[in-house]
Parts: C-alpha cells; sequence; structure tokens
C-alpha cells in the first residue's frame, strides 16, 4: 500500500509540513505501508494557480492519497474513494466573514466541495469539527477527530528557572495569537520576549514603545525550533483563535510550563498542564505570568502536569488511527465513514 502525503507549494509554511513530516515517519515503519510526498507546484494564490495545480494532481498515482491540510482543494483532482482529507481550522472563513466574495470562494473549494468529495475528513479537534458543522452544515457530520501527536524530537529537557529575567517563547505572530495584548501583559516585568515569525511594522512599534526586550527569529529550522524551547522558561500561547494548539504540547513534552488561553480547543489540549486565562484580558495575561514567575511550586505541578499530559498526545497514537483509515480504505471501494469512527476513537 502507498500513501501519498499532498503537501501546500515548498516555501508556504512550515506547521503542517513538520507535523506530517513526523506522523509519515512514523507510519512508515507499518511493514505493509510505504510513503511518499507530493507537493503542488504552484502557490494556492489566483484561479489560474489552483487550476494548475488540480491539472499537476490528475497525474499523480498512489493507493491512498492524504492531503495534509491548507490545499483541501487538491479533493476535487484525486479520486473520492482514495483521498483522505485533514482540516486544521477554518480560518480562512474566519478571517474572510465580512468580504462575501472571498468568503463564499473558501466556502465552496476549501469547504464544502473537498469535504463532499474526500472518501474521510478527518479534524484536529473537537472545536474544528463543530466549527464546520456551524459554517458547512450537515456535510460535515462525515468529519472525525484525531488529535495531532507531537514531534517525538521533542524530550524532557529540565532546567533551572531563571526567575530574575526569565525568557518567554512565543510561537507564531499572525492576528489570531494576540500579540498586542500579551506585549501589553509583558510591559514593566524583566523577561526577554522570544518570538518566533515575521513581524509587522506596528507589532514593532509596540515593542518599542513598551520598552520589551525581545528577540525575534524566522524560517528556524525544527532542530533550532527545539532549542528554543529547551533555552526559555515560560511558553505563552494566549491566542484569540487556534484549531488545536501545538506549542502547549511541546512546552509540555520539553518541560517548560505553559500560559495559555482558556477557549476551546486549548482548554481541553492544555488540561491541567497550562495556566489558562482570558486572552482578552491584558491584566489577566499578566497576572498568570507573574504567578508562573514567581509560585515556585504553582509552576512545577504545571510542569509535572505537562509531562503526564504530552503521553495522551504521542504521534505513535496518531499513526495507529490514521494506519486503520488507509486499511479500511485500501480494502474496499468506498468507506463509510461510521465504522471508521467506532474503530478510530
Amino acid at each position: 500500500m502507498i500513501i501519498a502525503y499532498l503537501f501546500r507549494s515548498l516555501g508556504t509554511g512550515h506547521s503542517i509540513e513538520e507535523l506530517f513530516g513526523s506522523l509519515q515517519r512514523k507510519v512508515d515503519r507499518h511493514p505493509d505501508i510505504q510513503t511518499t510526498r507530493i507537493y503542488l507546484p504552484y502557490v494556492s494564490r489566483g484561479w489560474q494557480s489552483i487550476k494548475r495545480n488540480l491539472r499537476f494532481l490528475r497525474s499523480a498515482s498512489a493507493t491512498i492519497f492524504h492531503i495534509t491540510g491548507d490545499i483541501h482543494y487538491a479533493a476535487l483532482a484525486l479520486p473520492e474513494s482514495k483521498t483522505v482529507l485533514t482540516i486544521h481550522d477554518c480560518i480562512l472563513l474566519e478571517r474572510n466573514r465580512n468580504r462575501p466574495l472571498r468568503y463564499t470562494f473558501f466556502w465552496l473549494f476549501w469547504y464544502y466541495l473537498p469535504i463532499r468529495r474526500a472518501a474521510v475528513v478527518t479534524v484536529i479537534s473537537e472545536k474544528t469539527r463543530h466549527e464546520l458543522m456551524q459554517y458547512v452544515g450537515p456535510v460535515a457530520k462525515k468529519a472525525i477527530v484525531i488529535a495531532n501527536g507531537y514531534d517525538p524530537a521533542f524530550v524532557y529537557r529540565p532546567a533551572t528557572f531563571q526567575k530574575n529575567h526569565p525568557v518567554l517563547l512565543q510561537l507564531g505572530t499572525a492576528p489570531h495569537k494576540n500579540l498586542s495584548r500579551l506585549i501589553a501583559a509583558i510591559e514593566g516585568i524583566a523577561c526577554t520576549l522570544i518570538l518566533v515569525g515575521p513581524l509587522t511594522d506596528s507589532i514593532t512599534r509596540e515593542l518599542h514603545q513598551r520598552r520589551i526586550t525581545y528577540k525575534n527569529y524566522v524560517d528556524l529550522s525544527r532542530v533550532e525550533i527545539i532549542q528554543l524551547y529547551e533555552t526559555c522558561d515560560i511558553v505563552t500561547c494566549v491566542s484569540t483563535y487556534e484549531g488545536f494548539g501545538m506549542p502547549i504540547l511541546e512546552a509540555n513534552a520539553v518541560g517548560r510550563v505553559v500560559i495559555t488561553s482558556y477557549l476551546e480547543p486549548m482548554r481541553t489540549v492544555a488540561s491541567d498542564a497550562a495556566h489558562c486565562v482570558n486572552p482578552t484580558d491584558v491584566t489577566a495575561i499578566r497576572q498568570g505570568i507573574l504567578l508562573l514567575i514567581q509560585n515556585d511550586a504553582y509552576r512545577q505541578s504545571l510542569i509535572d502536569a505537562g509531562r503526564r499530559n504530552a503521553q495522551r498526545y504521542t504521534m505513535a497514537v496518531a499513526a495507529l488511527r490514521y494506519e486503520a483509515i488507509y486499511q479500511q480504505l485500501a480494502g474496499v471501494q468506498f468507506v463509510e465513514v461510521q465504522p471508521i469512527v467506532e474503530q478510530v476513537l
């Protein structure tokens, strides 16, 4: 059985590629499965590039095609009985709510039609499944939840907490990452903020105006990101929107304390292994960070809980669930979703 993992064009992003790269390596160990990667040749900007990508996919060959995220429309060029589609979030619909033409385009070609066509649709959280039901309607009932697993390269690395001047690590700089409120919350706190991702001019101005000590990195390798986790003291993930919240698990695995949003799915992913706050309340974010800095016992209790929490989301668990889907799809002409739900969840 050959599983082809479909990725967006090279250079478009990193998170999905890293996540499914880890999954692919795990699935490759199965004696009856071989895997390969297919990268779309064109960045999905405009109808012409989308048509070229669809034309490219029509000649692809594999037993099962697994669209790893973002490029959902790829399902329209693949055999429906052999296609697995993973949807991470509904951010495209969320962002374009007030732009009717763009909203309709993404609703149709990124969500509704691909969901209808794919044999199996997986989502990474109950929150994403619920949003799909809200946005797309009954067709999204076929979606099943398979939670992300963290990369096993993230291993426990205990370290002495730098109480006098802690290092805060923030992965991602998109608007939903809530940087403005985070920056406001740490004003006057002796700390260094590590930001991974491109900064807008307005965010840079805020950092300077509030006299925040910070470092900014872009286009880091996986090894470099892991090193940042290992050298930080607190991981911040106070987003106003997420499909899952991988930094929570990665921090849990490495042994770093986390402050995150009490919104879903972060609250469920974190369980009792992070300090949860209202992401729209700057004072709550500030008080949470100060609590993690000052209360040694509480901080250590969260770190200990994090190590247990990480074991609930290993890549081995995710791989077993996807392998069950691949095996069923390879064995029948078309797969009904309900039997897979019963076996996989």
